[in-house]
C-alpha cells in the first residue's frame, strides 16, 4: 500500500469545516477529543494518497436490496466465492438496522479513466482501496470507535486470492489469508453509493462492461469506514 510521508492536517480540518451538515447530533455532543480523532483519520486517509475523502453521517447512508441482487449470478462470477460476498455477508435489511450503533462514515475515493476501470487495471487500484479501508478500520478502533467497521469496492476473491481456488475461511478449521486488508464488499450489503456520492458532492455516471473506454466518462473506486 501506498503510504504518502506527507503530514495533510491543514486538509483534514478544512474537510472537517465545509461538512458541519453532515453531521449529526449524536457526534456534535461528543466534544473535541473525537473530533480530533476524526481529523486524524482524515489524515490518515488523505496520506494515502487517495482522491478524496469525507464524512457523513451514518444515518444518511441509504440501502436498496435490490442493488445487492447485482451480487447474484450471473451479473457477478464471484458470488458465493468468498467470505466477504453474498451470501455470507449481512443482509441488506440487517447492515440497515446496524446503522444505528454508528454515528459517522468516512468515504474515500480514487479517481481513475474509464479505460483503467474496465480493464484488469482496475485491480491494484480496488486492492489498495480494501487495506485502506481495513487500515481505517484498525486506526478508528485504536482512537475509540469500537464497532468500526470497513467496506470496499467489489470482491475481494480476485484481488488477494486470485491464484487460489477457494476462499480459506470458507474451509472448515480455516481462516481469510488476508484478515487485515479484506473487507465486505459495499455492494453486498445493498449500499446505495450513487446516492452517496450526490450527498457529497461526487460527480458520478454509470459505467459499465459495454461502456466504451474511449468515450466513457472518468470514474472512480471507493471504499468507507463506519465509526461508531
Amino acid at each position: 500500500m501506498v503510504d504518502d510521508s506527507r503530514s495533510h492536517p491543514d486538509e483534514a480540518q478544512s474537510v472537517l469545516a465545509r461538512q458541519a451538515r453532515h453531521y449529526n447530533t449524536r457526534v456534535r455532543t461528543l466534544g473535541q477529543q473525537s473530533h480530533l480523532a476524526l481529523e486524524r483519520l482524515l489524515q490518515a486517509a488523505f496520506k494515502q494518497g487517495v482522491s478524496d475523502a469525507l464524512l457523513i453521517a451514518a444515518e444518511r447512508l441509504q440501502v436498496d436490496p435490490r442493488l445487492a441482487e447485482l451480487c447474484l449470478p450471473p451479473q457477478c462470477p464471484h458470488y458465493g466465492k468468498s467470505l466477504h460476498c453474498p451470501p455470507f455477508t449481512p443482509s441488506p435489511d440487517d447492515f440497515r438496522a446496524s446503522l444505528a450503533q454508528y454515528e459517522q462514515a468516512l468515504v474515500f475515493k480514487f479517481d481513475l479513466p474509464a479505460a483503467v476501470l474496465l480493464s484488469e487495471e482496475r485491480h491494484p487500484y480496488a486492492r489498495r482501496v480494501h487495506q485502506i479501508a481495513a487500515a481505517l478500520e484498525q486506526q478508528a478502533l485504536a482512537e475509540g470507535f469500537a464497532h468500526a467497521l470497513g467496506l470496499a469496492a467489489g470482491s475481494c476473491k480476485p484481488l488477494f486470492c486470485h491464484d487460489e481456488v477457494n476462499c480459506s475461511a470458507l474451509q472448515p478449521g480455516s481462516v481469510c489469508r488476508f484478515p487485515d486488508q479484506a473487507r465486505p464488499s459495499l455492494s453486498a450489503v445493498g449500499l446505495d453509493f450513487f446516492d452517496l456520492c450526490r450527498q457529497l458532492g461526487w460527480q458520478i455516471e454509470r459505467i459499465t462492461r459495454a461502456s466504451d473506454p474511449a468515450s466513457a466518462p472518468a470514474g472512480m473506486l471507493a471504499g468507507l469506514t463506519l465509526l461508531g
